[in-house]
């Protein structure tokens, strides 16, 4: 068995900050970009068997670069180019009226880009051995990763690829190709800046993200709380998780909504515990990170910190005004008794002598 990892090149550093739909037009990365080209770097580091390929384009050349620290040698690939994107080429992606299924006039067709893609991927398999990394673009990524996944041509811009993600495609001896994992980033949760972004970026309103970050100390100290009581948690997964486990709140199903849009930016694990916040289920059946958010959640109303049967009680009494149904209420009660719960195994985690400073 050996691993394809196909990478899409970091953000780009688009003039005067505008986002244009480049296909051909040759831009370097912005300091994010960098930044997403090291972390990849560090994920592969000390594979001193991997053979690095990249696209002729000045983007994913300096992603390919970077990643290598100098360790790998790089080899230019011309079929490893993004698609002609004709018409489209070079325009504001505010200003382009397309949906899915459109392709742009003058450029090249998703059919044709597949064909050369995907024979340039075989061309490079059959002349290695061992593990090859290949930074590309998100136009070809989609068209490959599409095919390999027997989902429609018409519509593979619908694959999550964000900048400075990879997806792992495992190759079996007889030469069959399946996707491993699919657009993921190269570190499992972003930091605090790259949180702000992706909640600008979905424009989750400003009192949501103070609770969300009222959420995140409470987390953190719960978190710590375990670590030292001998317990693995995952803090930086814990704080990306805190801070965006309401970036939906203002959609329907808000939990479902936020875990797909995060899944989108290339963090599965973050996403996890995202569709779990509102809905915990049997904590014994999660990681600690996921019961963590869940219930640090549930102690913050706002921006206030309460007691869990003060947080469970002002929703009950909104129901009852609301004269929801009694589905509706039993669904409240099935909440609060997961809630107490998941109170109940964190005291087991840590002793009653810890808890102080936690309510519930």
């Amino acid at each position: 068995m050996r691993n394809l990892y196909l990478v899409r090149h970091g953000m780009v550093a688009f003039p005067g900050g505008v986002k244009r739909c480049i296909g051909r037009t040759d831009l370097f990365l912005d300091d994010t970009g960098r930044r997403q080209a090291e972390a990849l770097g560090r994920y592969f580091l000390g594979r001193q068997d991997l053979q690095v390929f990249c696209s002729p384009l000045a983007r994913a050349r300096e992603t390919a670069l970077i990643l290598s620290r100098g360790r790998l040698p790089v080899q230019v690939v011309d079929g490893l180019a993004e698609l002609d994107m004709g018409e489209w080429e070079n325009c504001p992606m505010s200003e382009l009226k397309k949906d899915l299924e459109s392709e742009p006039a003058n450029g090249e067709g998703r059919e044709s880009g597949l064909k050369r893609f995907r024979e340039t991927i075989d061309g490079i398999l059959e002349s290695t051995e061992g593990d090859i990394v290949c930074v590309a673009h998100a136009g070809v990524n989609c068209c490959y990763l599409a095919d390999l996944l027997g989902s429609p041509l018409n519509t593979s811009r619908a694959l999550a690829q964000p900048y400075g993600c990879f997806s792992r495609i495992e190759v079996d001896e007889s030469g069959k190709l399946t996707v491993a994992e699919l657009g993921r980033m190269a570190v499992a949760a972003p930091d605090r800046a790259e949180c702000e972004r992706i909640l600008e970026h979905y424009r989750t309103p400003e009192q949501v993200r103070a609770h969300c970050r009222q959420v995140c100390r409470q987390a953190l100290l719960l978190g710590g709380r375990l670590k030292n009581a001998g317990y693995q948690v995952d803090m930086a997964l814990v704080q990306s998780a805190a801070l965006l486990h309401d970036v939906a709140r203002a959609k329907a199903d808000h939990a479902v909504q936020g875990a797909q849009w995060i899944l989108r930016e290339g963090y599965p694990q973050v996403a996890d515990i995202i569709l779990r916040h509102h809905d915990l289920g049997n904590p014994s059946s999660h990681p600690y990170e996921t019961t963590i958010v869940y219930l640090a959640d549930k102690l913050v109303q706002g921006e206030r910190v309460v007691n869990l049967e003060e947080r469970f009680q002002r929703s009950r009494s909104r129901c009852q005004g609301a004269g929801q149904p009694e589905e509706a209420l039993k669904a409240h009660e099935r909440r609060y008794r997961e809630a107490r719960e998941a109170m109940g195994r964190v005291r087991e985690w840590i002793g009653e002598e810890n808890i102080s400073g936690l309510t519930g």
